[in-house]
């Protein structure tokens, strides 16, 4: 039988595949607005969640990526890149390598990859995942090692790193107690809305959120300078206008004026005028933009975010203005809409736009993400 055309056909495509993983570590997606890289993959290329994932997950193990600093940093898996650059592996196959290196000792992961890059040559997927599963065998028989009881170690801890982009990362570790407490706070939001496309992971993220933003809002939030934790945004007219120059936050960090933007559209405001030269000459009262009997207004019309598809309820989404109150916007109905968190960083960030259209909106994506490649 001659499989001289098969074969060469299927060493070509994944040649492809890998050509196409190095264009997408080359798109400077985080201009875009979006949070994820496979978000922005799946309005970009129109694929699947499961397609957009994987493609992220591949680029993470087989491209190269540029450093803080300039440097080239060498894909993760240099010996499977190689194999799939002759069109002799699968992305399958790296899946399966990338999984046993995870489970080996570091000081082996080295050899584990090169050698599974070379039998992944001769065997299929499924095998290689047996083959790899007898060299974790092998090299960690014991498995991890067991926890001494001896060591009384803290019940709550919370490890936070802060971002360029101000965001916070980390990990956390609550007692039985305080978990206790936790869990039912959580578990009703948490539960997954009709299409709902969040993983369980960012499900609970959401959650978390939501819970800070109800302790915050709760009024007993312990006092610090003399005030409830808020937030403070000092931002010219001009600024929030023409989108140039920055906003600041109370405590000397900054956000770009599009963030601020996006802040102001459903938060308490606390006016702060600004002289000619930066002085603040006039401080006003904290108010909120839109108040309770138009949220209802809002809620009642739109039911939710108002983007189709998205299936957040009224009390998950922000109050945002078509046009906005520093260009003259009024807080009115037929100016306002309810959109998700994520929808409502889509159109301060991504180029997404909305009208209104007979007293109901019309959401339209940016043109890169209609057009067909």
């Amino acid at each position: 039988m001659d499989l001289g055309d098969l074969q060469s056909l299927v060493a070509e495509r994944r040649r492809l595949d890998l050509a196409i993983l190095d264009s997408i570590s080359r798109v400077d997606w985080r201009e875009s607005g979006y949070l994820h890289l496979w978000q922005f993959l799946m309005d970009a290329l129109r694929v699947g969640r499961r397609e957009a994932k994987q493609l992220e997950t591949q680029v993470s193990l087989l491209c190269p990526k540029i450093g803080i600093t300039g440097q080239v940093i060498p894909a993760k898996l240099p010996a499977a890149r190689a194999a799939m650059a002759e069109g002799a592996i699968s992305t399958e196959h790296v899946t399966r390598i990338a999984k046993t290196v995870a489970a080996v000792p570091d000081e082996h992961a080295d050899q584990v990859e090169a050698d599974l890059a070379e039998l992944a040559r001769e065997f299929n997927p499924a095998q290689l995942a047996r083959l790899g599963k007898r060299r974790v065998d092998a090299l960690n028989p014991d498995g991890a090692e067991p926890d001494d009881p001896t060591v009384v170690e803290a019940q709550n801890i919370l490890d936070l790193q802060e971002c360029e982009d101000g965001s916070l990362e980390g990990r956390f570790k609550l007692g039985a107690e305080t978990a206790a407490v936790l869990r039912p706070l959580l578990s009703s939001l948490t539960a997954p809305q009709p299409s709902d496309d969040r993983t369980v992971v960012e499900r609970q993220g959401d959650a978390l959120a939501e819970v800070i933003r109800f302790a915050a809002d709760s009024g007993k939030a312990p006092i610090e300078g003399g005030e409830r934790p808020h937030i403070a945004v000092t931002v010219s007219l001009e600024t929030l206008q023409t989108a140039i120059g920055k906003a600041t936050l109370d405590d000397a960090r900054w956000m770009t004026p599009e963030q601020a933007r996006r802040f102001a559209c459903d938060a308490e405001i606390i006016p702060v005028v600004l002289g000619s030269k930066s002085q603040p000459i006039d401080i006003g009262e904290s108010k909120r933009l839109a108040d309770k009997r138009l949220r209802r207004a809002l809620a009642i019309r739109d039911q939710g975010c108002a983007v189709p598809g998205c299936e957040r309820t009224p009390n998950q989404c922000h109050a945002h203005h078509i046009q906005h109150w520093a260009d003259g916007g009024a807080t009115r109905l037929d100016n306002m809409v309810l959109v998700c968190q994520f929808h409502h960083r889509l159109i301060h960030h991504a180029g997404w736009t909305v009208h209104m259209d007979n007293g109901l909106p019309v959401f339209t994506k940016p043109p890169w993400a209609q057009t067909a490649a």
